[in-house]
């Protein structure tokens, strides 16, 4: 792994930006095809705004713009993005993240900070790592203006297989001298009951010549993250080959047994906390000497520590009814051939053996945890008389450190005070009750036994070094009227190591474990709250001291040179999980703009090379392992408006996208989890993936803040990624549910956009889009096991079958309402998207369920200068869930429920 070139990169940086300080006066630049900022108050101001920069936009753009200064319309920009026609969002943790644009998922579309890449990681370990800005880390309050370019544009960066994001951040000599303005608020969540706190200000200055002026704005947010449900780890069942001849069926009362069936291969009552700490930091100089010179230095960081703890007391029923033979646990299979009732109890039947343990309890306590963003960014204008040259470099590096202190108890399997209620009725609702048998675990003894423990910190680091120039020149060709040339060379490097501190010769139950539950607790107690995800009640159970299992890892002696007692390992580097990706990328554009007869728009072509390394090790971790890749591509675009009339514009776009595989996806490395025999891995062969695309559409803005439209759009895709579900064994591991990226052939997404936004002269005003996607099932290729009659994997053969595109949900709408005077502004939004795909299984597809949400807003002007504000997010107290269905006859299974509850704010802004 490479250490010596951050450095070198940092100091070649500072050099390149000092020497165009000095050189500026003879450099000159283009200016970026960029909308004029308006300053605007009040949601029917944003709206009127937003409009116009779609309307004069010539390709393919939907804008959101700042009601003022400082009150972006949701607290998370994510949020914003998700009440555009055409874009939903993921809310795992409460707030949106990945944005999915027309059924692409979030690591195929790019978001752009003032036009350029911006550095990102995640603060979360199994998170592998992407290209997808994680938007949980941008405080709103700091973006002036978002556009979202849905077609291809040559002098936009190519990477957004779906569309490109660009965030727009505000400059000081566009505002008046002297503005300021200073918010606080309190956030309530109704899941642990939390108050939390954020501050945010700004000011910004510059002189009586508006040659120079400075801006500054910080913004601090806590938030306390306090998410509960049930999880399940998969199914299994007797429609997979390598499974049927495992299982029995559940034992009957009156004796024999009952059908095979399907079933969760465990499931666990989960609670999630966090305790998240936002910081941000925005500074931005510009300095204009001249009308034909301008230049702009700007430097944001932004950077959340995420500390959590995650528990989780699994429950792995599979295993009272698989390697028993026929003495199998007592429950019920229905006609589906799906287990509804399980009542897994431990004693003879269960042999005391790794395969035979059916009960755990996990704590994974990550303090520490943190991810940031950082960028510092040098731009340019100059112009003289039909000619422009804008220039742009800088750096930005994101970074992330994910700790894991990894602790899991085991319940003895021949203990025959331990066990479980598995239920599931009607197929679809899986859930343990672990309370009502196990009464002991408010007050534990021997029970269970803490048998697995390892310390470890996972590191990451997304680092991008960039320089472009861009030329526009003035024509009085006929109907062209600018000509643009640009080029633009940047290099990227994304490196993950991991190290672990970890136990050998332990025991996982019993006198060779740690110890005993009682030698662990001292007296607390956790309740996990199951009515809003199961209809359940809820279970309290114990909540292990962390103190006293950290010093009891660190207690244990140092291995020695074959030592086979138990012993300690310090911080190894986990080799299968640390890679290095390296990209030097560079691009040359072409492009005209046109305007004649009511006709305008652009025509271009982009050209891309990219050269790649992918560092890692092979699968036993032995050796390093390096694959060189290059390619390159031309990529033309196409975008017309006519403009009918002064209210009506006829559109149509075509163009060809690219979008490079994710970094994890191109790496040499493994992400496992052992103890369930699933994981990820990286493939270094993977190729780019290409989208031919088309749109069509018409926009009628009859009123002011005004419009409806209507977009058909149409990719057709070559070289899609998918996940292949394969078996591997990977250091004396087997692996059974391992997903690797594999290209596959052609693809189709196909869809339709349609909007309507009116502003009525009472104050009143209607928002309404729906998105109709259909994205093609696309067939490929798979390895499928070959299984003898014991369950054995003896080889594999080739097979046809069918893969989806995940995060694409077939239909999604936003519905809104707001009210607005010169006291009062109220605002209400209603979302949906339908369920959509995860991920292939061996059971069937994974899919996340429908989800909707419920989001209200409401301000009070006391002065020209001071808002009270309340905001209310998610009123319904909708959850998370998925499911999966079964591919031998479409049965919905019941997976994977979370709730992460309701959060309100309450605050106030001040403002001159």
């Amino acid at each position: 792994m490479e250490t010596t070139k951050g450095n070198f990169r940092k100091k070649l940086l500072v050099t390149s930006i000092s020497s165009c300080l000095l050189a500026s006066a003879f450099v000159q630049a283009q200016e970026e095809e960029m909308f004029e900022e308006v300053v605007v108050t009040g949601i029917r101001g944003s709206l009127e705004t937003s409009l116009d920069m779609k309307r004069d936009a010539s390709s393919f753009v939907d804008a959101i713009t700042a009601e003022d200064i400082g009150k972006f319309p949701d607290k998370n920009v994510a949020e914003s993005l998700a009440r555009i026609p055409g874009i939903t969002i993921d809310r795992d943790f409460g707030e949106g993240q990945g944005v999915t644009i027309r059924g692409v998922s979030p690591d195929q579309n790019i978001t752009l900070l003032n036009g350029q890449a911006v550095g990102t990681s995640n603060w979360f370990v199994l998170s592998n790592a992407t290209r997808n800005f994680n938007y949980e880390i941008l405080a709103s309050e700091m973006i002036g203006g978002v556009e979202v370019y849905k077609s291809a544009q040559a002098d936009i960066d190519e990477g957004g297989l779906g569309g490109t994001v660009i965030l727009r951040t505000r400059k000081p000599l566009d505002m008046d001298a002297n503005t300021v303005h200073v918010s606080a608020e309190g956030q309530y969540s109704s899941n642990g009951e939390n108050f939390d706190p954020t501050l945010s200000g700004m000011y910004s200055w510059k002189n009586d010549n508006e040659t120079f002026g400075f801006l500054v704005s910080l913004s601090q947010q806590e938030r306390s993250v306090h998410r509960e449900g049930m999880e399940d780890f998969g199914w299994f069942g007797p429609s997979i080959d390598r499974i049927d001849p495992l299982m029995e069926g559940p034992a009957l009362a009156g004796g024999g047994n009952d059908d095979k069936g399907a079933i969760p291969w465990g499931n666990g009552s989960v609670l999630f906390e966090q305790e998240r700490e936002r910081t941000g930091i925005d500074l931005t100089a510009q300095f204009a000497p001249s009308d034909n010179l301008d230049m702009t230095v700007h430097y944001l960081s932004s950077e959340m520590k995420a500390d959590n703890v995650n528990s989780n007391l699994i429950g792995i029923g599979f295993r009272g009814v698989a390697y028993l033979g026929t003495d199998t646990d007592m429950g019920m299979t229905n006609d589906q051939n799906v287990i509804e009732e399980l009542y897994v109890r431990g004693g003879e039947n269960h042999e005391a053996a790794s395969w035979s343990r059916f009960m755990a309890y996990d704590n994974i306590y990550r303090d520490g945890s943190e991810m940031s963003t950082e960028v510092i960014d040098f731009e340019g204008n100059f112009f003289n008389g039909p000619h422009t040259i804008h220039w742009q470099l800088g750096q930005t590096t994101g970074e992330g450190t994910n700790r894991d202190f990894f602790t899991e108890f085991w319940a003895d399997p021949t203990d025959e005070r331990t066990g479980l209620d598995f239920y599931n009725p009607g197929g679809t609702a899986p859930y343990i009750d672990f309370t009502t048998y196990n009464q002991w675990m408010i007050n534990p003894g021997d029970e269970m036994w803490l048998g697995g423990i390892f310390d470890q910190v996972n590191m990451a680091e997304d680092q991008e070094n960039y320089a472009q120039v861009d030329y526009d020149l003035e024509v009085d060709l006929g109907a062209v009227n600018t000509l643009s040339f640009g080029a633009k060379v940047r290099d990227r490097s994304f490196s993950q190591q991991r190290f672990q501190t970890n136990l050998s010769n332990l025991a996982p139950t019993g006198e060779g474990s740690l110890g005993a539950a009682s030698d662990f607790w001292n007296g607390d107690l956790i309740t996990v709250d199951h009515s809003a995800t199961t209809n359940r009640g809820s279970q309290t159970y114990f909540m292990p001291d962390r103190e006293l299992m950290y010093n009891a890892l660190y207690a244990v002696d140092v291995c020695g040179v074959d030592d086979t007692s138990l012993c300690r390992n310090d911080s190894l580097i986990q080799n299968l999980a640390s890679f290095d990706v390296e990209e030097d990328i560079t691009a040359l554009y072409a492009m005209a703009t046109f305007e004649a007869n009511g006709i305008r728009g652009n025509v271009g072509m982009r050209y891309v090379e990219t050269e790649q390394q992918a560092n890692g090790y092979n699968a036993d971790g032995s050796a390093q392992d390096a694959y060189e890749s290059d390619y390159s591509a031309w990529l033309p675009s196409l975008n017309v408006a006519y403009d009918l009339s002064e209210e009506l514009v006829l559109r149509f776009a075509a163009g060809r996208a690219l979008t490079r595989p994710a970094p994890f996806q191109l790496a040499p490395s493994f992400n496992l989890t052992p103890e369930t025999g699933r994981g990820s891995s990286g493939n270094p062969d993977l190729k780019p993936l290409l989208a031919d695309q088309y749109e069509m559409g018409i926009e009628w803005y009859f009123a002011d803040a005004s419009n409806a439209s209507a977009t058909a759009f149409k990719k057709d895709i070559t070289n899609f990624i998918f996940n292949q579900v394969v078996s591997a064994e990977i250091e004396g591991v087997q692996y059974n549910q391992l997903q690797r990226p594999e290209n596959g052939g052609a693809s189709t997404i196909e869809g339709v956009e349609v909007q309507f936004t009116h502003s009525f002269d009472s104050g009143f005003g209607v928002l309404a889009n729906y998105t109709y996607t259909d994205v093609s099932s696309a067939e490929v290729q798979s390895a499928v096991s070959i299984v003898d009659d014991e369950g054995t994997i003896t080889g594999s053969t080739l097979e046809t079958t069918y893969v989806q595109f995940p995060n694409a949900s077939k239909n999604a709408y936003n519905l809104g309402a707001f009210f607005e005077n010169d006291t009062l502004s109220a605002r209400l939004n209603y979302s949906y998207r339908s369920e959509y795909f995860i991920a292939q299984t061996e059971i069937g597809n994974q899919m996340r369920d429908e989800q909707v949400q419920l989001d209200a807003q409401l301000s009070y002007y006391v002065t020209d200068n001071l808002t009270l504000k309340l905001e209310a997010l998610n009123l319904t107290d909708e959850v998370v869930e998925n499911y999966y269905v079964r591919a031998t006859d479409g049965v919905r299974l019941g997976g994977t429920t979370l709730s992460n509850g309701q959060r309100v704010f309450i605050g106030a802004s001040y403002k001159f």
